[in-house]
């Protein structure tokens, strides 16, 4: 059987594998390798005699066209040793002829993780355009795949365009060390196919579009994002020495900062008032848990607490618990202060106000960075304009905490400095002006 994939990725399709991969830019030609691939696979399957299911996935996929079926479709019909083993209707593909029988599905995660449990021997799980699937969704799609016999066992595939660093995607399957785990780099020069046309928008967006060219044709992370809130600090940031090594002044108290999750994530940011600014020490989000594990969390890290700086609602809001999450902190030994009710707006107006004298440790806050990196308005094509809103998504839990920290900061510290353009801080030996 004749199987034309780009060299590179040769090495992704050779011996045992749990998780087979590829991330880069557009035009690489991942995606059409990989519809061909799982075809390939999926006649090697019922020939030996084996019965199961192809399941084609996204994060999200609400009718077929959303799906890889275009793609897996035309890998089959334009190949001769193909076309004759597979059935293609309008919205189903399943091999013919053989001792087994292999079917494809088209899923999205979002809409039909519960569902996808169930499945029964999934040979193969495809997920396309995968950067954006989150950590909930493989940690219950990955125990399904556990079908296996001699020779073979079921694999999970990932192709994506990355967008940010630490996504779940991101974090376990590029920064894996794993053999059992091979992913490998696509792009575009890489695809020995690569069409004269596309090459046409690729320098177009290089001489129009440079900010995002790396990100659209290299495969490199995303910068800032179309609409971000805070695109001019961030850049600011980037181009300036506070983006660093901060360490922790023992001398002086720690302030947290809460977003409250619900069913979704609860992030806190770590801060230390200096002369000047503000130290941005740490970050922490996680979703699914109960309070006290963010107690033994801020407990573990070995920081003396000041303020505990709780959102409005925190006085009202139980949390699984009889007690209020104010009330359930104050029990374990925290000073709670409730931040200021204020429009968002005026919160972020906030926000953008102290960015310029705020020091972020590298390390520790990169996750929370990542958030404020990617807080973005949504744009309206059809009005030609960004919402008045930011989006509610992934990224708004970490922004949110961080407008709280603005909000209780800019309020405690502006009666009782003047306003003095930030200077930078010193290592000393407690403290950084030292």
């Amino acid at each position: 059987m004749e199987i034309r994939l780009p060299e590179k990725l040769v090495d992704a399709f050779l011996g045992q594998a749990d998780v087979r991969g590829a991330w880069g830019g557009r035009g690489s030609g991942k995606t059409v390798s990989f519809a061909e691939m799982i075809a390939v696979h999926a006649r090697r399957f019922a020939e030996a005699g084996i019965t199961g299911v192809m399941l084609c996935a996204r994060q999200h996929m609400n009718s077929i066209k959303e799906s890889s079926f275009a793609e897996i479709k035309a890998a089959i019909l334009g190949n001769d040793d193909l076309s004759p083993c597979f059935e293609v209707g309008e919205n189903f593909i399943r091999t013919r002829g053989f001792a087994g029988r292999v079917d494809f599905i088209f899923r999205g995660l979002n809409e039909n993780l519960d569902s996808i449990k169930s499945t029964a021997r999934i040979l193969i799980c495809w997920i396309d355009e995968a950067e954006n699937v989150s950590e909930d969704a493989y940690i219950k799609l990955i125990p399904t795949l556990r079908a296996e016999d001699e020779g073979w066992n079921a694999e999970l595939w990932v192709t994506w365009n990355p967008e940010r660093r630490n996504s779940p995607t991101d974090k376990r399957f590029r920064q894996s060390k794993d053999p059992l785990i091979k992913i490998v780099e696509l792009n575009w020069r890489d695809n020995p196919w690569f069409p004269e046309k596309l090459n046409r928008e690729r320098l177009r967006d290089k001489a129009e579009r440079p900010d995002e060219y790396d990100w659209i044709w290299e495969g490199a992370y995303r910068g800032i994002v179309r609409g971000a809130v805070y695109g001019d600090e961030i850049k600011a940031l980037d181009a300036s020495d506070r983006l660093t090594h901060v360490p922790y002044d023992r001398t002086k108290p720690v302030h947290i900062f809460w977003d409250l999750g619900r069913a979704d994530k609860t992030a806190i940011w770590f801060a230390q008032v200096i002369p000047f600014g503000f130290a941005i020490l740490d970050y922490y989000e996680q979703s699914g848990k109960a309070l006290d594990h963010f107690v033994r969390e801020l407990q573990s890290r070995g920081y003396a607490y000041g303020d505990c700086w709780l959102p409005h609602d925190a006085e009202n809001e139980l949390l699984a618990s009889r007690l209020t999450v104010a009330q359930q902190l104050r029990d374990a030994g925290f000073k709670v202060r409730i931040v200021k009710k204020i429009r968002v707006s005026e919160g972020i107006n906030a926000a953008r106000m102290i960015f310029d004298r705020c020091w972020f440790d590298r390390t520790k806050t990169e996750h929370g960075l990542e958030a404020l990196r990617s807080y973005r308005y949504e744009y309206n094509e059809d009005r030609q304009e960004f919402t008045r809103e930011p989006i509610h998504d992934w990224a708004s839990h970490g922004a949110d905490a961080f407008r709280y920290l603005a909000i209780a900061l800019k309020h405690d510290s502006e009666p009782k400095q003047q306003k003095t353009k930030a200077k930078p801080p010193r290592v000393g030996a407690n403290s950084w002006m030292a």
